[in-house]
């Protein structure tokens, strides 16, 4: 059976739960202890909106189950206050009995104690109704005057006699509530996003990365090409010639060189410009382009210039080349420079898999929403989507160009056109790259979000650990779990990973776990398989879904016009 659950496992943890009520039921029952499975499932429902382990039970997650959670959240009449401690300690009991508790959670003693220590406070918070949530306030009151809430016009007639004062209610406290979870609504931040550990390449595989960039090569020429200085335009443009002749150095805008007659003509050539410009390499004074003095020592410093590129993407605007790239909203009521995070923390996410473009769509059009409380981005038409998917796949283009991304084209179409929506979905397939995803993983790291790197689960449970890594590369897999491994001895490994294999029915996690107890039956016996020494010694077995998979990738020229529609 599972235990631990991630915030967005909903259907696989309310079976869970239905299940493991059934059972401290049916474990209490011979026992003499009668248990409501109502109250097994609150304190299961704490648990899971904590971090979703609901083998995991301290002390300190008892005295608030039973001090906060429970008064909060469940509508208990006065008689059945008893009730609820003796549904935990029944949880608990099944718990330890099975051996389901987690290696990190305290002792059985020490919670069955705390269930006890912490009873006074939930019959102190339960008495005052100040303590509900607005919920469950009426629930508590329809329950008292035997109002059934199903009947939504007997709860209607009930709220009329409220109002018109014929039911007394504690109108004080009510008040109370009211305006205390109105104003929880109002600061509330939303749910980050728990991320899977990721595996960075070293500093000679950045140094390399940066260094094959054409974007970073291009740069540098573009800087040394304007050398003293360049003249401008009035409109701040390079002279056509100078336009012409940079194109020619760089061998870009080859079709576009004779026909221009603006430099706005030639689209590389004006994107190289605006992106040299906003990574701080050149500057406008007077008229002319000149390079930043600062910049000069960056040109030969290639990991430090290929971050500044990418910081300075997502400031491009319209220089991309889009119609309203990061400008005004698009078609779904969101500017691209909006998205564009929502962009990077999906391709993060996936730890360096490949993700359909189309996901990305789908995610915008979901947030867009729930934004506006309603399906909002079907208005859009088709002449305003091929332009958004246009601006898309300017900044995608952008990003390959850099070497943040890889590119590759899905054959699903079935799949894709469900996720689209439409029959002509993209099947592009975008990857970060290994200096890709340590520069978004700086990105986040400067914003405050929590970015695990491979490793840093290695204290945890096991079955947490396989949860995290729902859905990552082979790869980040086995490495998380051979550190997992290493940091504990031989026999604490196995005794942990066969209880898990004893217990949990998840085609997933057994899989993670036969893997993590090969590698630490290996370490046992000081061998790795097939004589070699490597990091990861053997491959997931089967049942590992083939989409955590290291997909193979296509050229850009391969998939540039399916994009491009």
């Amino acid at each position: 059976m599972r235990l631990v659950f991630g915030p967005d496992d909903h259907e696989e943890y309310s079976a869970a739960r239905e299940r493991l009520g059934a059972l401290v039921v049916d474990w209490a029952s011979p026992r003499g202890t009668p248990v409501d499975s109502a109250l097994v499932a609150a304190a299961l429902d704490h648990r899971n909106s904590v971090d979703g382990r609901l083998g995991h039970w301290t002390r300190a997650h008892v005295a608030q189950s039973l001090a906060e959670w429970f008064p909060r959240s469940v509508a208990l009449l006065d008689d059945e206050r008893d009730t609820v401690p003796a549904a935990l300690h029944a949880l608990v009991g099944f718990l330890a009995e099975r051996d389901w508790l987690d290696e990190t959670s305290a002792p059985p003693e020490e919670l069955h104690a705390q269930i006890v220590d912490s009873t006074p406070a939930l019959h102190e918070a339960l008495s005052d109704e100040r303590n509900r949530s607005l919920g469950t306030f009426w629930a508590i009151q329809l329950r008292r005057h035997g109002i059934p809430a199903a009947d939504s016009a007997a709860v209607a007639r009930f709220l009329d006699r409220v109002r018109g004062g014929e039911v007394d209610v504690d109108r004080e406290a009510l008040a109370e509530v009211t305006q205390r979870e109105a104003a929880a609504e109002l600061v509330a931040e939303p749910a980050t996003q728990e991320l899977a550990p990721v595996l960075l390449p070293g500093a000679a595989a950045l140094l390399a990365e940066a260094e094959a960039s054409v974007a970073v090569a291009r740069l540098r020429a573009v800087t040394r090409w304007v050398r003293t200085g360049r003249p401008l335009t009035a409109q701040g443009r390079l002279l056509l010639p100078d336009a012409r002749a940079l194109a020619e150095a760089l061998d870009v805008d080859a079709f576009c060189r004779d026909h221009a007659r603006s430099a706005d003509d030639l689209p590389d050539v004006s994107l190289l410009i605006a992106w040299a410009r906003q990574a701080r390499l050149l500057r406008v004074i007077k008229g002319r382009m000149v390079p930043v003095r600062s910049g000069a020592a960056l040109l030969n410093r290639p990991i430090e210039l290929w971050h500044r590129a990418f910081a300075a993407l997502g400031e491009l605007g319209e220089h991309l080349g889009g119609s309203n790239v990061f400008g005004a909203p698009s078609l779904f009521g969101m500017s691209l420079g909006e998205a564009f995070p929502l962009l990077l923390l999906e391709l993060y996410s996936a730890g360096g898999a490949p993700v359909p473009v189309e996901r990305f769509h789908r995610r915008v059009r979901d947030a867009i929403n729930e934004r506006f409380g309603c399906v909002v981005d079907d208005l859009a038409g088709d002449v305003e989507q091929r332009l958004w998917r246009r601006d898309v796949a300017a900044v995608i283009d952008a990003l390959e160009l850099l070497g943040a991304v890889a590119l590759g084209e899905s054959h699903e179409h079935d799949e894709l056109t469900e996720l689209a929506g439409r029959d002509d979905p993209d099947p592009t397939l975008v990857s970060l790259t290994p200096i890709g995803l340590w520069a978004v993983r700086e990105l986040l790291l400067e914003q405050g979000v929590p970015a695990p790197l491979v490793g840093e689960l290695a204290a945890e449970d096991v079955e947490y650990v396989c949860v995290r890594l729902a859905g990552v590369r082979m790869q980040v897999a086995e490495a998380e779990l051979t550190a997992w491994v290493r940091a504990r001895s031989v026999r604490a490994a196995a005794d942990e990973l066969a209880r898990l294999l004893r217990r949990t029915d998840e085609p997933a996690h057994r899989a993670l776990a036969l893997f993590a107890l090969r590698a630490n039956a290996e370490r046992r016996d000081g061998v790795r398989r097939d004589g070699e020494r490597r990091e990861h010694p053997c491959p997931l077995p089967p049942g590992r879904s083939p989409r955590t998979w290291p997909l193979p990738v296509r050229p850009r020229a391969a998939v540039h016009n399916a994009r491009r529609k």
